[in-house]
């Protein structure tokens, strides 16, 4: 049964005579050390067990099932393979250059030991614990699992999926009658205390499994891209003449409610859940605030906050690329007022539900294909064909990076930057309240209006 094994593409060496006496042989000799062998994974090395705790796999196996393995038995021989690879990754969290040293360094102490005709400081400690203590059993599970086809690969299901059958575990632990029969904790200095578990999920091994996992499988990491100026206002455009050909009344609110999403969330750098939080009585209540700006009204809890809350962001009524802002709410508002709709969610169909991610993002990824077909050159040369849209670009942070690439490309200051986005700093992650530094802190953001116009203005 074969596991996948993540390897980086090689680079092709160039004929020792080009160098020209540059640094490339250097160079190339110090690239290779960092690239692991073709036997990467595959086999245990020489002292690996002097760094991770090692029980062979007869062991484990009876452990687990509490009998020897059958030879007939398919499921004997999956889950035998399957503990052959649990410990082979975890050898592997350690690098090759790892073991070595510290495999030298415990010989020289033998030998040091020796001469002095004194027992080896390295005595055996045993027997280990007739039972699974070290999380094996949800270690094979999360193995075969992640054999399963993946979001990103046939071959495969990711890492960051299959760790989260990890913390399904660890949750189901700590709230047991086992871990909840002793207050037993760890208090410090400052009065924070962390609770003392008997989750076998949290053993040393199943750590260095972990880290061998994720080594061996390697992480496909796949962010949501920015869009360009110029791709935002072709997609403005798009969105606004389908806007204009709309004939019936649900689809003239869902095409407002996704034009208006997509203004807001880039002009303001909202993140994707954020843009969602626009709220109908909050616009009409502080629309004629003042007429050289527009106040976006959102209502909710932003990220790090406990509680819903207002948020009333000063925001230009034209940018400068030509984004009308105040247009673009007025007549979503106006749209809204026909459907008698002044309350509730902004971004919503007819009936005043709100819309859902997955409806916004087909949206996008249709029109952003279009654009695509008529001039590719509009996006990064990594989005090379349609198939590629939607997994680069979605609601949830592409017009948040847009907006802030945006920002660095006008030379906005990192304070008005900062400012905008004040929410999402926390100071204290087990608090979660929304922080920022100690002059932020003590300023009034409803007075604070000139840095959100700033800052809105050059989008």
């Amino acid at each position: 049964m074969e596991f996948h094994i993540h390897r980086p593409e090689e680079l092709g060496e160039r004929e020792s005579g080009s160098n020209n006496g540059s640094d490339e042989p250097r160079l190339l000799s110090a690239w290779k050390g960092k690239v692991r062998d073709a036997d990467a994974f595959k086999t245990a090395r020489p002292g690996d067990h002097l760094l991770i705790p090692f029980e062979c796999d007869i062991c484990v196996f009876l452990k687990l099932k509490h009998c020897l393995p059958n030879p007939s038995s398919p499921s004997d021989q999956l889950l035998s393979q399957c503990i052959r690879r649990m410990i082979l990754d975890a050898f592997w969290s350690r690098e090759v250059s790892t073991v070595k040293a510290n495999t030298r360094r415990v010989n020289k102490l033998i030998e040091t030991s020796s001469t002095f005709q004194i027992p080896s400081p390295f005595p055996y400690e045993g027997p280990l614990p007739m039972v699974d203590h070290c999380g094996y059993q949800i270690a094979v599970s999360m193995l075969l699992l992640s054999r399963n086809p993946g979001k990103y690969d046939d071959r495969y299901t990711q890492f960051d999926t299959i760790r989260t059958y990890r913390s399904a575990y660890s949750n189901y632990s700590r709230a047991s009658a086992k871990n909840n029969c002793s207050n037993l904790s760890l208090g410090d200095l400052n009065g924070y205390y962390q609770r003392l578990t008997k989750d076998s999920a949290s053993s040393f091994f199943f750590k260095r499994f972990m880290v061998g996992l994720r080594t061996r499988m390697g992480q496909v990491h796949k962010p949501n891209l920015a869009m360009s100026i110029d791709l935002v206002i072709k997609l403005v455009r798009r969105l606004e003449i389908k806007l204009e050909q709309s004939m019936e009344a649900e689809e003239l609110h869902v095409w407002s409610s996704v034009l208006t999403y997509v203004v807001v969330s880039y002009v303001t750098s909202l993140r994707g859940p954020e843009g969602f939080l626009l709220d109908l009585r909050g616009l009409n209540r502080h629309w004629n605030r003042s007429e050289e700006y527009v106040t976006i009204a959102l209502l909710g809890r932003l990220k790090g906050e406990h509680h819903d809350l207002q948020h009333l962001i000063p925001c230009a009524n034209v940018t400068a690329s030509g984004i009308n802002v105040r247009t673009t709410i007025s007549n979503h508002m106006r749209i809204k007022e026909l459907a008698s709709l002044d309350t509730g969610p902004a971004i919503s169909t007819r009936e005043g539900k709100l819309l859902t991610t997955k409806l916004v993002d087909d949206i996008i990824h249709e029109l952003l294909s279009d654009i695509f077909l008529v001039d590719s050159s509009l996006f990064p040369p990594s989005v090379d064909s349609v198939a590629k849209i939607s997994t680069s670009y979605q609601c949830f942070r592409s017009f948040r990076r847009s907006s802030a690439t945006r920002a660095t490309e006008m030379g906005i200051s990192s304070t008005d930057t900062n400012t905008i986005n004040r929410w999402l700093e926390k100071k204290d992650e087990s608090r979660k309240k929304a922080a920022a530094n100690m002059h932020q802190h003590y300023t009034q953001f409803d007075l604070l209006i000139k840095p959100f116009l700033r800052y809105t203005s050059q989008m």
